[in-house]
C-alpha cells in the first residue's frame, strides 16, 4: 500500500492494489448515484421538467433538508432557521451536487481501465494499477475523497453526539466478524490517501 508519490517530472501519481482501486471505484459509483437523486419535477408540455429549467440557470426547486443521513452530511443546512436554510439549498443545491458528483467522476475515471469492455462486477485483470492525477485535478481528489469519508463517518456514527469513545478505541473493541470494521479500516485508509496527497500540494 503506497500514497501518493511525485514523479521525476513532478507530476503527482498512485499505485493501487487491484483490489484497492476496485474498493476506491465502487465507492466513488455510490457516491455518484447517491447524488444523482434529485426529485423529478413536474412534466411541461415539451417534455422537459420545471426542475431541468430551473436547473438551467442553478436553482432548484427543491429546498428541504435531505432525508438520507449519507446526503445531509454531504449537503447540510447552511442556517439554523429553516426559511433561510430553504432559500439557500434552492439556489446552491444542484450546483453542489454537480461539482460533488464531478469531483467522484474524476477519481473513478482515473481508476477504471480504458476498456469499453471492462466489467466493474469484474476484478482488475492486472495486480497493480499506476494512475496519475491531471493537472488541475488534484483538488478534485482531495474533495472527492473528503465526500467519501464523509459518507462513511456517517455510516460508522463518527462526529456525532452519541459518539464518545475515539475512534482507534472503537475499532479495536470490533470483533474480527463485525462488517463494520472493514469499513472502519477503508475510513481510516481514505483519510490516510488524503494525508498523502495533501503533503505533496
Amino acid at each position: 500500500m503506497s500514497g501518493f508519490l511525485r514523479s521525476g517530472d513532478e507530476k503527482i501519481g498512485i499505485t493501487l492494489s487491484s483490489q484497492e482501486a476496485h474498493v476506491l471505484i465502487n465507492l466513488t459509483e455510490q457516491i455518484i448515484e447517491l447524488l444523482g437523486e434529485e426529485d423529478g419535477g413536474s412534466h411541461l408540455s415539451d417534455g422537459h421538467t420545471v426542475d431541468d429549467l430551473m436547473r438551467m440557470v442553478g436553482i432548484s426547486t427543491n429546498d428541504a433538508p435531505p432525508i438520507d443521513p449519507v446526503l445531509l452530511r454531504l449537503l447540510p443546512s447552511a442556517y439554523k432557521n429553516a426559511e433561510q436554510s430553504a432559500e439557500f439549498r434552492r439556489y446552491t443545491e444542484h450546483g453542489l451536487r454537480e461539482k460533488k458528483r464531478a469531483n467522484a467522476m474524476t477519481i473513478r475515471e482515473a481508476l477504471i481501465p480504458q476498456d469499453e469492455d471492462w466489467d466493474n462486477d469484474s476484478p482488475l485483470d492486472v495486480a497493480h494499477i499506476t494512475t496519475v492525477i491531471e493537472a488541475g485535478d488534484e483538488l478534485s481528489w482531495l474533495a472527492g475523497m473528503n465526500d467519501i469519508r464523509l459518507a462513511l463517518a456517517v455510516r460508522l456514527d463518527i462526529g456525532v453526539e452519541k459518539d464518545t469513545k475515539p475512534q482507534h478505541e472503537k475499532y479495536e473493541l470490533m470483533v474480527e466478524s463485525d462488517p463494520m470494521k472493514a469499513v472502519y479500516a477503508v475510513y481510516a485508509w481514505i483519510g490516510w490517501l488524503q494525508e498523502s496527497l495533501l503533503k505533496l500540494l
